[in-house]
């Protein structure tokens, strides 16, 4: 069995503070602001990417003009992923005017798919998560005080 290695601590204040810096980096609040960051990067690629039709659609709310769909994209907290304090989950999809924007994504039996939500992920999941451990790192030279 290996002998036990004893561990003496100089400045015990010193790494109080940068332990309590660490809690903070993953802090909720810090987690939260790195996934929007990311999901914002995707969010963009997906309005330029969704179809814009030329017509007027005619829905029960009344018409839907051209590029109604991609005015309707929207970032939304996803609660029964999401564990508070742990993880965050957002989604980037359509609001319910825009229901067909589902269609449009996976098709229909009469209508071929158009997808857009898939390829502006594939396109920006890199970008994404640069964005995401950006925040990160600019949080934790802020808490560290730059050290």
């Amino acid at each position: 069995m290996a002998k036990p290695k004893t561990v003496t601590v100089e400045n015990g204040a010193a790494l109080k503070d940068a332990l309590n810096a660490l809690d903070e980096i993953a802090s909720e609040s810090v987690l939260r602001q790195a996934a929007v960051a990311g999901v914002r990067e995707i969010f963009a690629e997906v309005r330029l990417r969704a179809p814009v039709d030329k017509g007027i659609y005619e829905g029960k709310q009344g018409p839907h003009p051209p590029g109604f769909l991609r005015s309707h994209i929207i970032i939304a907290y996803d609660d029964e992923v999401s564990v508070p304090g742990r993880v965050a989950s957002y989604l980037v999809t359509w609001s319910k005017e825009a229901f067909y924007g589902y269609f449009l994504e996976y098709g229909t039996s009469k209508m071929a798919a158009q997808p857009f939500l898939r390829p502006a992920f594939e396109a920006k999941k890199t970008a994404a998560a640069a964005a995401v451990d950006e925040v990160i790192q600019t949080k934790a030279k802020e808490l560290s005080r730059g050290r």
